[in-house]
């Protein structure tokens, strides 16, 4: 049984790193730009940095600052932001001291097996069906992770390292250890393969901006299916495929936003093909249940018509399989919620790398 894990930047966040566009975005506008382009570049960041807090829409917005057929120059403030965020996240991501926090993490990745336990009595039963349905089966868990840093990689490496955390289960007189199965950066990683963009041609302001010789080589780093496609390591197949071997997904961190409805429309036609499929969906923001819980159940259903508006598929089968999606708010990574160090006074690590960037940045600028 496949149980694959999508995790987004809610994951990093939960560690206490400061990983959204807005954090990155507040230092990039200090940073010194290098050329005038980038100037620019970095007086428009400033001027409208609310917009940038959704980075990506907001790039595809910025190719109305550029004349036609000037690609190029879009490209340059374009790989500039995605140079210095590598950068900025590889700061980050040095906060976390794995070998100090080591039982905090196998305590909270031992509640993968427990993913179902949280929710009402008749949603549990149902659930629990998946599981039943497959009992013959050792139980895989994989990892389809849209951050750019390293952060669940090094914590499921600790997890390989103790196996037995994650259970196991017995069919007859069979013992099934369950497992970590595969990980998958869809968006490339801070030093290689950075995917970062916008879902498609619809998003770009300004298509003629990439009509020119090598246009489409320009256009295709901002679009990242096409990013992707263009890396040849056939990252979006092994993740679709990933998807499609599934039983059960499970959401953790993740904005149901436009620029990643590609994914959220794969789900939808995955949950279509098959009615013993579920999808559960953590939720930051879900209100408390009250004696009388109608917040916490129009909460519920907001949330499936997020997931459902992305798809292309008919109001009938939507309503479908917004039976099959479970919302819950509660954190099944608690236990390593702010385990980041300080960056003030606590991580000379950090505060090393941050030497480093700046000197590498430096070396880009020597003047």
């Amino acid at each position: 049984m496949n149980i694959t894990f999508l995790i987004g930047n809610g994951f990093d966040r939960n560690l206490g790193l400061d990983t959204t566009y807005s954090d990155f975005v507040s230092h990039y506008k200090t940073s010194t730009p290098k050329t005038e382009t980038l100037g620019k570049f970095h007086e428009y960041i400033k001027d409208n940095e609310e917009l940038w807090s959704a980075a990506e829409i907001a790039m595809g917005e910025y190719t109305n600052q550029f004349e036609k057929g000037s690609a190029e120059t879009f490209s340059e403030c374009h790989t500039d932001f995605c140079e210095q965020l590598a950068l900025y996240l590889k700061g980050q991501m040095s906060r976390i001291d794995y070998d100090e926090s080591k039982e905090s993490i196998l305590k909270a990745f031992a509640k993968l097996n427990q993913l179902v336990q949280i929710f009402p009595t008749q949603e549990r039963e149902i659930l629990n069906t998946v599981y039943k349905n497959r009992i013959g089966e050792q139980i895989t868990f994989n990892f389809i992770c849209f951050n750019y840093t390293d952060t669940l990689d090094q914590c499921l490496s600790l997890v390989k390292k103790a196996p037995t955390i994650l259970g196991s289960h017995r069919y007859g007189n069979q013992v099934l250890n369950h497992s970590i199965g595969q990980i998958c950066h869809v968006h490339g990683t801070v030093d290689k393969e950075m995917v970062f963009g916008v879902n498609d041609d619809s998003q770009i302001c300004k298509l003629d901006v990439f009509d020119c010789e090598d246009g489409d080589l320009y256009k295709n780093m901002l679009i990242k299916i096409q990013a992707n496609a263009s890396f040849l390591e056939n990252t979006d197949t092994k993740a679709a495929q990933i998807i499609q071997n599934s039983q059960l997904i499970y959401v953790y961190g993740m904005s149901i936003g436009d620029t990643d409805k590609l994914w959220w429309n794969r789900i939808c036609e995955w949950l279509t093909a098959n009615s013993s499929r579920h999808l559960i969906v953590q939720k930051y923001s879900m209100p408390i249940k009250s004696v009388i819980p109608i917040g916490y159940q129009r909460a519920e259903r907001k949330a499936r018509r997020e997931i459902t508006r992305h798809s292309s598929l008919a109001e009938d089968k939507k309503s479908n399989i917004e039976t099959r999606i479970h919302i819950t708010g509660e954190n099944i990574f608690s236990d390593i919620t702010e385990i980041a160090k300080d960056i003030d006074y606590k991580s000379k690590k950090y505060l090393t790398v941050l030497d480093q960037i700046r000197a590498e940045e430096k070396e880009l600028d020597p003047v």
